[in-house]
């Protein structure tokens, strides 16, 4: 049985970072879950996010062996999922991230060498699969790098702000157990002008192409932040909520009558 009453700290330790301002962006990230009318799990068993993608097929595009445990190598100190679920325990909105470590190779040398996408890609560049990245990224991209991805939200919930919210929760988190440089994400072309705006403070770059066995043959971009940019980026949403909590505070209450009150509305998006 889901237990709604476990919390975002009953399930992670602050290990890496600035402990008061992750503290205090956790506890605000998870009042602002409780807000949409989520809870917030945190996994390891990608099992089952690769079921949840192919039962909410028709929502969810198929996917990416970076997140497929048949296909490349997760384990669970170097990768995990986030999943939100409604008071019934179905699961509305997922996020997952993972761990590479490039001390002598670069980011274009791990996405054209498939290495980020399979556990054993000498046999995918043998049959013809293969990704082209002329981002500038690439090429000075190394080092401690986080990657995101899984990025889903059931059609039904799609406005109450879960695009904004499960990648930043997924990026604090990641960054407490690994403390990257970088950051970084792919997303298609036709959704650069939306995920990357909702989801964070990217930088965003074109020039990849994905030519690989999951699906057809598509462009995209890169969507990056360096760790510095991400602290700041949750500082502003703490320092924000914090400015409205005093200013409920301090606003004296208004009486209504009944029949001018507005039921189940959220000033949240």
């Amino acid at each position: 049985m889901l237990d709604l009453n476990e919390g975002l700290f009953e399930q992670i330790s602050i290990v890496h970072g600035p402990y008061d301002l992750l503290y205090r962006y956790f506890t605000t990230a998870e009042q602002l879950a409780r807000d949409a009318g989520v809870y917030i799990r945190i996994h390891a068993d990608f099992h089952r996010l690769v079921e949840l993608n192919e039962r909410y097929r028709s929502s969810w595009t198929p996917m990416s062996p970076m997140f497929d445990p048949s296909q490349s190598r997760l384990r669970p100190e170097t990768a995990f999922w986030l999943e939100a679920v409604d008071e019934a325990g179905d699961t509305v909105a997922t996020h997952a991230q993972r761990l590479f470590v490039w001390p002598h190779t670069t980011l274009r040398d791990e996405v054209e060498g498939l290495r980020v996408f399979y556990a054993e890609p000498a046999a995918r560049i043998a049959t013809g699969e293969a990704i082209a990245i002329a981002a500038p990224i690439g090429k000075t991209m190394t080092g401690r790098t986080m990657s995101g991805g899984a990025l889903w939200t059931h059609p039904d919930w799609r406005r109450r702000g879960l695009v904004r919210l499960l990648p930043r929760i997924s990026r604090a988190y990641g960054y407490t157990r690994w403390m990257p440089h970088y950051i970084w994400a792919f997303v298609e072309t036709k959704m650069a002008g939306i995920v990357p705006r909702a989801s964070g403070p990217y930088t965003v770059e074109s020039g990849l192409t994905f030519r690989l066995g999951f699906r057809s043959e598509f462009t995209g971009v890169i969507m990056w932040m360096t760790a510095d940019t991400m602290l700041r980026d949750i500082e502003a949403i703490v320092a924000q909520e914090a400015a409205d909590s005093d200013l409920l505070m301090e606003t004296p209450r208004i009486s209504r009558s009944p029949d001018l009150s507005v039921h189940g509305m959220s000033t949240r998006s």
